[in-house]
């Protein structure tokens, strides 16, 4: 298996296990050090037991599905179709291994906006298939 194949997998796992609530499965693909980082509000988790915590105590029923998964080396990108309380987000995620692990986590999670005007005769209004927002 290729260092791409296997960070792929680790990543498979990685959403799985986060969406099973498998907390103990999902906190051994994690260096002791892992950092989470959410470049939006400015916030950064560091160490396994505070991202463990953080992901436990997160509120509400929610479900995520991978829509897209993308490895290279020992770094990959998935977008996420994240629902909870009977609304949908999309999220953007970058994970960096260490070691086989999971050493850092990057999540983007972007709100839907107006296009800006002028633009209208090169674009339609649609809907992706895969990475939408659902008010």
């Amino acid at each position: 298996m290729t260092a791409t194949e296997d960070t792929r997998a680790v990543a498979e796992r990685y959403f799985t296990t986060m969406n099973a609530r498998a907390w103990s499965a999902f906190g051994a693909l994690l260096t002791d050090d892992v950092r989470y980082e959410l470049p939006q509000t400015g916030e950064r988790i560091t160490g396994r037991g505070n991202y463990l915590r953080f992901n436990q105590e997160y509120p509400g029923a929610w479900q995520l599905r991978v829509t897209r998964l993308l490895a290279d080396g020992s770094t990959a990108s998935a977008s996420l179709l994240f629902t909870v309380g009977g609304r949908q987000l999309v999220a953007v995620v970058f994970l960096e291994l260490r070691d086989g692990l999971i050493a850092r986590v990057t999540d983007f999670w972007p709100e839907p906006y107006d296009a800006p005007p002028g633009r209208d005769h090169l674009t339609e209004q649609a809907v992706s298939e895969q990475d939408r927002f659902v008010p």
